[in-house]
């Protein structure tokens, strides 16, 4: 089960650095710290980012050294640190007053930071920046009471990755944009066969939200709070969680296993699992079977789903505001997010570079599908206290998907221990 002893410490961690930047963001920040120096047309900047290792360093430095490509003043130096420890890293900086000034941010998470960052719309009318550039539901998932705080580089909706052998194999026809809840379960049962089953799940925040979203219309917050108790959403989760529960076309999911739905999809345990645009090129590389991508099934009122994605933004201590989001207007821009794209590192989120992503997947369909999911999301809209609201959803849905709890049950622990702080 998740939640063991030091993940509880680097939520505490990040939850404490969370609670203080409301007080420095009051405050004005103001301290240089290690933001940068210079002017609007030569600075020395820092970049902190999440980074996997020694080859996600080199290939993210080049998207930092189009700054300097385009600005011979500004430098960006990128200080990376893996995924696990960056957000609570990046809270205890911003809660100091001495963040970089380049901030790598996530739109699910940020509203647990948006307070200690730099509002960039003065920043893009001066520079004309435009954000019809740029796929809509990211650039508002990266926007906090209105105001944008980071410019993204990746966005998706989320999609059905499908193994198009077991498909055939079935007699069943590939599915079409607009495919119905009907048409789906139809499939996965009659995918659910000789030890493999025709989904795969587990119960994370982005995952379980699409499904209730296209089987009810339910989001998890209302008025930004918490909201998971309301009759439609817990109507949703509860016809997700009977995927493995009554239905059987999904396999229970064991506690503790952060790559399971993953595994059982690439491995052709499982027939379906949904997956968001920037994982389809690494699966590509790791399936023996051929992939195709469908969109969420249709529930009554039609495809719904969410969009997610990161990009970059300012501290409030930043010195060279300016000169900053010069460097990100560059690190975004048409150039280094086709070669992102290319490589299968992000599906891009300004258009223009969407060409050489689908080129790069080599399915049919995927430009029809991501498009067509494209229209029907929206982003996916987070309290302040997300982490610990996807900590317990891991937790108490695991238990909720496997039976062990009835789901309205986890749905009301999960709201009143994390409810008050949404």
């Amino acid at each position: 089960m998740r939640g063991t002893p030091a993940r509880a410490r680097r939520w505490v961690t990040a939850t404490l650095s969370v609670l203080a930047l409301t007080a420095v963001a009051a405050c004005g920040g103001g301290n240089d710290g290690s933001g940068g120096s210079g002017s609007a047309d030569k600075a020395d900047l820092t970049w902190q980012f999440w980074v996997g290792g020694t080859a996600d360093q080199a290939a993210w430095q080049k998207v930092a050294d189009q700054a300097h490509t385009d600005h011979s003043g500004i430098t960006v130096k990128l200080q990376g640190t893996d995924w696990n420890n960056y957000w609570s890293k990046i809270g205890t900086l911003l809660a100091s007053g001495k963040a970089p000034c380049i901030i790598g941010m996530q739109s699910l998470r940020l509203a647990s930071y948006a307070n200690a960052m730099l509002p960039l719309d003065d920043l893009m009318k001066k520079y004309d920046l435009k954000a019809g550039d740029f796929d809509k539901p990211i650039m508002d998932g990266l926007k906090s009471d209105g105001k944008q705080i980071a410019i993204p580089y990746d966005s998706g909706p989320m999609v059905l990755f499908y193994n198009k052998d077991l498909f055939k194999a079935a007699g069943i026809a590939d599915p079409k944009p607009g495919w119905t809840m009907d048409e789906f379960k139809a499939a996965a049962k009659k995918l659910t066969a000789g030890g493999k089953t025709g989904l795969v799940t587990t119960p994370s925040d982005l995952g379980t939200t699409s499904w209730v979203r296209t089987l009810t219309g339910a989001e998890p917050l209302a008025d930004g709070k918490l909201n998971l108790t309301d009759q439609k959403f817990v109507d949703g989760f509860t016809t997700y969680a009977n995927f493995v529960r009554t239905d059987k076309i999904a396999p229970q999911v064991p506690s503790g296993s952060n790559d399971f739905e993953t595994t059982q999809f690439t491995s052709g345990k499982a027939a379906m699992q949904l997956n968001g645009p920037w994982s389809l090129i690494d699966t590509l590389g790791k399936v023996k079977f051929n992939l195709g991508i469908a969109t969420i099934p249709a529930g009554p009122d039609g495809s719904k789903t969410f969009t997610a994605g990161s990009g970059f933004g300012i501290s409030r201590s930043c010195k060279t505001p300016d000169a900053a989001f010069q460097a990100i207007v560059s690190m975004t821009s048409e150039k280094p997010l086709t070669t992102l794209a290319a490589a299968g590192r992000a599906y891009p989120a300004r258009t223009a570079a969407h060409p050489a992503w689908f080129t790069a997947a080599k399915i049919p369909e995927a430009k029809e599908v991501i498009e067509y999911a494209s229209e029907h999301s929206v982003p996916l809209i987070t309290s302040k206290n997300w982490v610990q609201v996807n900590d317990l959803l891991t937790r108490f849905g695991t238990q909720a998907l496997n039976g062990e709890i009835p789901p309205d049950q986890a749905l009301k622990t999960i709201q009143d221990q994390a409810g008050a702080g949404s």
